[in-house]
Formats: structure tokens, C-alpha cells, sequence
């Protein structure tokens, strides 16, 4: 199933700059109040029956917008002018809350006010370059073009842009556009499981080899292994920045200094981004480089992850782990690489050469055989060998 069928989708994320950012917020608020008015509009007429997508744009469309005989309509728009897509938008959206609501046990009370993100579909965007976009924006009064500059990323050689969306982020607005790229090795997990393809198995750990990577091929012989450093680095810089806060904290007194720690918990955010994203970045290239097909996680537990912070500490490199796990699947995707997880129990327990039980000592370990190494990496091919396992079974 390799070819152009399938394709991955990542976003990529620009700083805005325009000479009319007033418009941005009201083209925003223009959306929810339109969002909100069809979320109602589900709620009263569609709640029971709860029709498809398509037939709930037919239905809602029909209600409000009078059709080609100009015959009036049960409930009009208090809008003109709204463009088709940014209306259908609106109500796609206003759909998808109603049955989230009508599903859910736990809110009582339906919503009352949307703060949702404006996607620009076919017609509300136009003259794309990397650098720049115009988009269709209301300024109050009227929609009109604005040139928007971009700053801060890059867009990909080859793949087809999809609808970007106008995020906000606090006083600032980014533009978040998904970008279709195509990926030339599809097949399924059991497919390459069948084919003995190679596998690299991963662990994370709290110490500053913070990933460990484990390659095996179809026969469970090792053919490689990746240490990953940096935890003690990525520890340092969050400490540096939670020391600022409290700092500012201790300075402005219990009133803090909301702007500051604002500014400084953004920059904890992006220590966090970056750290991930170069982490999963060296483990993927190193799987394209070993043309490795499959990528083995432990299995994520979110009660255990709990306990196990609670005892690392929130600057640990475990911190992390939830994030690189994030990346390391849509970036692996994009290179053709599948993942999967499996569940971790018993793969520090035993020695991978002969299955004998193992002490640890500090990172090492030594088995009642005799045999010792790293048990993170140990760890690991044990994880990968209960992928191979698991699948030798099944067939």
C-alpha cells in the first residue's frame, strides 16, 4: 500500500504581523457570535434526531438562508454578507459542540460563549508565498483583504498547504497552517512486522542520557543503539527560569508580576518545545539512517507517569516524555516510519542476552549469568524483543 495515498499532515505555526490586527479580533468574535447562534439553533430543532454532517449543513442552511425563490425562512441570520465557507465553518463547528453537549453527563448547562479559532477555507484566503498571505477579515463593518505578514517558520518543499487557522496566544495571533505531504512507504504495522523489518525500541529516563534507542532486526539481533544526552542541559535551563519566578514573585510581593511570569512561563513552555523536538529529531533521523520501519514506545500510563513525576521532579527529562512520544510518531510517520506501543512490564527485570534476573547498579546492571551493560538499553531491547514476540505469536 506504498505510494501517494497516503500522506501525513503537520502544522506549522507563523507569527502574524499586520498593520490591522483590530480585525483579527473581530473577525473572531464575528465567527463565535455566528457559531453560537447555530449551536442554539441545533440544540432547539435537531437535538432529538441528531441528523449526519452533510444533512445537518443542508437542514441548518435551510432555516436561515433563503434559497434561489427568495421565500423567507423560519430563523433568518441577524448577519449579511457572511461568506459561504466561513458560515459553513460556523456551523460545522456549532454541530460538533451541540452533540459533544447532548453526549456528555458531566455539563449541565449548555455553552453560552465560544472563543474557537477561525478557519479560513476556499475564498477567505489568497496570494499564500511563505512570507505573506491576504485573508478575508471583517473590520466591523465590512470583509476586507488584508495583507499579513509571516514570521518564524518555513513551509515544506513539497506537500499542498490546507486551510490555515488564526490562533490567538494571549495579546498575540499566529497563523497555524496544516500542510499535506505525501509519504512513500504506507504499509501497516503487521505488514512489516511480516516483512522483518527492523524495529528500534525506546525508553526514556530521568537521568541526562534522557532517551535511550535500541535497533533489532526481524530476528531480534541487535544492530544498533542510540543514547540521547541532554537532560542535565534541559534540567539547568528550566531551573535558571523557575529561579526568575520566584525571584519576581519574592519582588513584587504577593501581588507578583503578572506580565513578567507571563513572559517567563512562556519561555519555560518553549525550553520544553525545543528540547522535544530535538530529542525526537535525533532519534528519527537516526531510524532513517539505520532504515528502520517500525518505532517501539513503552506503553503511556497516565496514572503511572503520575507517580513516577511526583518523584522525578517537574524539571526531570521524564517531563518530557509525553512530548517526544508526540513528535516522535508524526515525524516518524512523515518519514514512513510506523509506531507502536507496548506494555513495559518485566523489561528491567530480566537480562535481554538470557532472560536471567538482573541488580542494577546506577545505570548498569549485571545479570546471574554474568552478562551486565547499560539496563536502559537492556530495557529497551527487551521492549523491542516483546514487540517481535507478540507478533511471532500471532501468526
Amino acid at each position: 500500500m506504498a505510494g501517494s495515498s497516503c500522506y501525513s499532515i503537520t502544522v506549522r505555526k507563523f507569527n502574524v504581523l499586520s498593520d490591522h490586527t483590530e480585525w483579527f479580533r473581530k473577525t473572531q468574535e464575528l465567527y463565535n457570535e455566528i457559531l453560537l447562534f447555530y449551536y442554539n439553533l441545533y440544540l432547539k430543532n435537531l437535538s432529538e434526531n441528531q441528523p449526519g454532517t452533510l444533512e445537518t449543513l443542508r437542514i441548518l442552511e435551510k432555516m436561515t438562508v433563503p434559497g434561489r425563490d427568495k421565500q423567507p425562512v423560519s430563523d433568518p441570520l441577524p448577519w449579511k454578507k457572511l461568506p459561504l465557507y466561513f458560515r459553513r465553518a460556523a456551523i460545522n463547528t456549532a454541530a460538533a459542540a451541540a452533540r459533544s453537549y447532548l453526549a456528555r453527563e458531566d455539563q449541565q448547562k449548555p455553552t453560552e460563549k465560544f472563543t474557537e479559532s477561525v478557519t479560513f477555507y476556499k475564498g477567505m484566503y489568497r496570494e499564500f508565498t511563505g512570507t505573506k498571505i491576504e485573508l478575508k477579515l471583517w473590520d466591523g463593518e465590512n470583509w476586507k483583504w488584508c495583507s499579513v505578514r509571516l514570521r518564524g517558520n518555513t513551509v515544506p518543499q513539497t506537500g499542498q498547504m490546507m486551510s490555515p487557522a488564526l490562533v490567538f496566544n494571549g495579546k498575540t495571533a499566529e497563523l497555524h497552517i496544516p500542510w499535506k505531504t505525501p509519504v512513500e512507504d504506507g504499509r501497516n504495522l503487521k505488514v512489516r512486522m511480516a516483512a522483518g523489518e527492523k524495529i528500534c525500541s525506546v525508553i526514556f529516563t530521568g537521568q541526562d542520557t534522557c532517551v535511550v534507542c535500541c535497533v533489532l532486526n526481524g530476528n531480534g539481533e541487535r544492530t544498533g543503539s542510540l543514547f540521547v544526552r541532554g537532560g542535565r542541559e534541559y534540567t539547568h535551563a528550566c531551573r535558571q527560569i523557575r529561579e526568575k519566578i520566584e525571584k519576581s514573585r519574592m519582588s513584587e510581593g504577593a501581588g507578583n508580576n503578572p506580565q513578567a511570569n507571563r513572559r517567563y512561563w512562556q519561555k519555560l513552555k518553549n525550553i520544553h518545545d525545543h528540547y522535544a523536538h530535538q530529542f525526537s529529531r535525533q532519534v528519527i533521523d537516526y531510524c532513517v539512517k539505520n532504515e528502520v520501519k517500525v518505532l517501539v514506545l513503552p506503553e503511556y500510563d497516565p496514572e503511572y507517569t503520575k507517580i513516577i513525576m511526583a518523584t522525578a521532579g517537574m524539571d526531570s527529562p521524564l517531563s518530557l516524555h509525553k512530548s517526544i512520544r508526540e513528535k516522535l510518531k508524526y515525524k516518524g510517520w512523515q518519514q514512513g516510519i510506523v509506531t507502536t506501543e507496548i506494555q513495559q512490564q518485566e523489561i528491567s527485570s530480566v537480562c535481554s542476552i538470557c532472560r536471567g534476573k538482573i541488580q542494577r547498579k546506577g545505570a548498569e546492571f549485571i545479570c546471574e549469568n554474568g552478562h551486565q551493560g547499560n539496563r536502559y538499553l537492556n530495557m529497551a531491547h527487551n521492549l523491542g524483543q516483546k514487540c517481535l514476540d507478540g507478533f511471532s505469536q500471532k501468526h
